[in-house]
């Protein structure tokens, strides 16, 4: 005797295996974050200048601080406007606010991470042989986080750049320069 399937049935479980196929993409796109919170200081408020290939530089203002257990990052264009506001908080992002989700801005916030984590916390944050560093004449420096083998990001600081003024380059070829704002007295 076979048993009698509803069409409704079928079209459930079809939706339900959509669901779980969508949030497991969404999982495998997230850039990744420490796995304990990294010792780096807060606020800041940062000038940013992203470059794609075949795309025109865009300025951005990124103002990052702590709020309780939760970092918040919001990204402005030169005028004020709102680009991307997320929060991060016990190793998940979220939204912060109505704005659409931005990827490529959550992939910058998490790149920034990885640069201010200090050396002695890289493998307790990303685990060991994940990433490694390097050391060029003058006082240059590159340090790297590796997915699957590759570079998932390069961060550079030169070697006459002050505090905070650096170069993260990821997988995708898109560069952002770093650099804290000035403050106007």
């Amino acid at each position: 005797m076979t048993a009698f399937r509803h069409p409704a049935s079928a079209f459930l479980r079809a939706i339900g295996a959509a669901a779980l196929l969508a949030a497991l993409a969404s999982c495998a796109g997230a850039p990744p974050v420490p796995a304990r919170d990294a010792g780096f200081a807060l606020p800041r408020q940062l000038h940013v200048v992203q470059a794609a290939p075949g795309q025109p530089a865009l300025d951005t203002l990124l103002v990052v601080q702590r709020e309780g257990a939760a970092l918040r990052w919001s990204l402005f264009d030169p005028m004020g406007v709102p680009q991307a506001r997320q929060m991060l908080e016990r190793g998940k992002w979220r939204n912060d606010g109505f704005l659409r989700p931005n990827g490529q801005a959550r992939n910058l916030f998490a790149a920034l991470i990885f640069a201010w984590t200090p050396e002695t916390e890289l493998d307790a944050a990303y685990g060991a042989g994940n990433w490694q560093t390097r050391r060029a004449g003058g006082g240059a420096a590159e340090r790297e986080l590796l997915e699957h083998g590759r570079p998932r990001w390069t961060v550079r600081w030169p070697q006459a750049a002050q505090a905070d003024t650096f170069t993260v380059v990821d997988s995708d070829g898109i560069t952002w320069r770093i650099s804290p704002l000035k403050e106007q007295p």
